[in-house]
């Protein structure tokens, strides 16, 4: 953290060309240590890319400082967790069944998912239908979610979202046949209701494949020991596979020989964001706002006023309950 507000006050970044996923991730998916095998979800190509060509957007995360000035600064404050990343990589793949996992790495794992949900496309996207659903309930004009805005949530979002990570049990789980893809989203919650949007405080798992034979899930359930060690069948493999398809932005990334991926065709787009709004109180004018997308129920669940100025005075005389006399007087 001190090298990130070292790094804050410098403008000595040039680099233009920002990684989203860190490439020392990808790696683990490579054939040759340089290229890695894409699915476009777009056009259903499916071919080899350079790592420097995945999961890179140009001046991705470019600011304005207080004096006007535009700069890539971001990207030079994102390496160090990048870094933080890489280290966290080698001892998690070289873990083995009986080996321990100190607390400082732990937390440090907490903090790199958590920035590494928040700091892609998809992320930003999430956040700007968001902003434009929240401008419409109050009938303002909507607003682009500009760098300057983005960047800021990320890195105020940072501890709050890994605390809700830190606080679950850490599980390593293998596939001997190496069958975990990844995508451009490689963070993702369990949906274990399709009614309900998860959330980091009740999702079952929050996923992170670290390669094609392991994935990192922080769980719910606490079983009194530091690390969980499972090696899953066909079942549950399948199960995260089919998340990191329907989940994906619109790169999915697995191993050459991997047969069963969707190749040739393009995948149709599916709901990934869910936002609602349901009365609580009319009398106070308010209502409940659930957000089916970030971290924690403060995303899912707010409480706003006024209920939506696109709903008339009559509209809300009408959601008031009326009183109802019974035989026993007033209900």
């Amino acid at each position: 953290m001190d090298r990130i507000a070292e790094l804050a006050q410098s403008r000595a970044s040039k680099s233009k060309r920002h990684h989203y996923v860190p490439k020392s991730y990808l790696r683990a998916w490579s054939f040759d240590q340089r290229r890695v095998r894409v699915l476009n979800t777009v056009d259903g190509t499916d071919r080899p890319l350079g790592l420097r060509d995945v999961c890179v957007k140009e001046n991705f995360y470019r600011v304005t400082d207080s004096s006007g000035r535009r700069h890539n600064q971001v990207e030079d404050m994102l390496a160090v967790l990048d870094e933080e990343c890489a280290k966290l990589l080698r001892l998690l793949r070289d873990w083995a069944p009986g080996d321990d996992v100190d607390f400082e790495d732990f937390m440090s794992l907490a903090v790199v998912m958590a920035v590494q949900r928040s700091r892609t496309p998809q992320a930003r996207r999430h956040m700007q239908e968001m902003t434009d659903w929240s401008h419409r309930r109050l009938n303002q004009p909507a607003e682009t979610l500009i760098n300057d805005y983005y960047v800021d949530m990320l890195f105020r979002s940072m501890h709050e979202a890994a605390d809700q990570l830190s606080v679950r049990q850490l599980e390593i789980w293998d596939d001997p046949k190496g069958r975990f893809i990844t995508s451009d989203q490689p963070v993702l919650l369990s949906s274990d209701d399709p009614q309900n949007p998860p959330s980091t405080i009740d999702c079952e798992y929050i996923w992170w494949p670290i390669g094609p034979s392991r994935l990192i899930a922080l769980g719910l359930r606490w079983a009194g020991r530091k690390v969980v060690h499972r090696t899953l069948g066909r079942r549950e493999v399948d199960r995260v596979r089919a998340a990191f398809v329907r989940e994906a932005e619109s790169m999915i990334i697995a191993l050459p020989g991997d047969r069963v991926l969707p190749s040739g065709k393009r995948l149709r787009r599916r709901p990934q964001l869910q936002v609602d709004c349901q009365t609580v109180d009319s009398r106070q004018r308010k209502c409940r706002i659930r957000f089916g997308w970030g971290y924690g129920p403060g995303l899912r669940d707010r409480v706003c006023d006024p209920v939506c100025a696109l709903v008339t005075t009559s509209e809300r005389a009408a959601q008031i309950p009326k009183p109802h006399f019974g035989p026993r007087g007033l209900r």
